[in-house]
């Protein structure tokens, strides 16, 4: 158990030592229409009514949208391929799961965190994603999105509004 706090440390001894250069790095096009989303969330319950309401908001297909979601413990009985926690990385910030790396791997042209809390792991995450556009909550680090909008964490259907909203202005859909 004392590792884990060692593993911890690890990662965020990366994190705060790459930050400036994994920022610059993290530039990619982000010009153009939204074809691909990914989403961030902590928690399970949510992944339907987040779906459903960002499908209708968006008007995106089911199948160009892709949700990962962070836990702290997995149960065993866990199914779910889109459920990551810590044991899916390694020390100094480095990617164990392949189903991760895979996911890191492809561009998106939209990244949506809809985590209710900074984490250490979302972040390294978000750091490592190429995505073109990054949105979260405005309580959220402000150096790794594009756009942060201010609104309660539980209403997610204001902040898909707001959402559309500004990538409309943006031209973005």
């Amino acid at each position: 158990m004392i590792f884990t706090g060692f593993k911890r440390k690890s990662n965020q001894f990366f994190f705060d030592r790459q930050l400036s250069k994994l920022l610059k790095n993290s530039d990619v096009n982000s010009s153009g229409k939204i074809k691909k989303v990914l989403i961030f969330l902590n928690d399970d319950t949510e992944k339907t009514s987040v779906l459903k309401n960002l499908e209708k908001t968006l008007n995106i297909s089911k199948n160009k949208i892709k949700i990962i979601i962070f836990q702290q413990k997995v149960p065993k009985e866990n199914t779910d391929e889109n459920l990551i926690s810590p044991k899916d990385f390694g020390w100094y910030g480095k990617i164990t799961s392949e189903k991760l790396k895979d996911i890191l791997t492809k561009k998106y042209d939209l990244l949506i965190n809809y985590s209710k809390v900074d984490n250490l792991y979302n972040n390294l995450l978000l750091l490592q994603c190429k995505a073109a556009f990054k949105v979260g909550f405005s309580h959220l680090d402000n150096r790794f999105y594009n756009l942060l909008i201010k609104c309660e964490s539980s209403n997610l259907e204001l902040f898909n509004k707001e959402l559309k909203k500004y990538l409309t202005i943006l031209k973005k859909l």
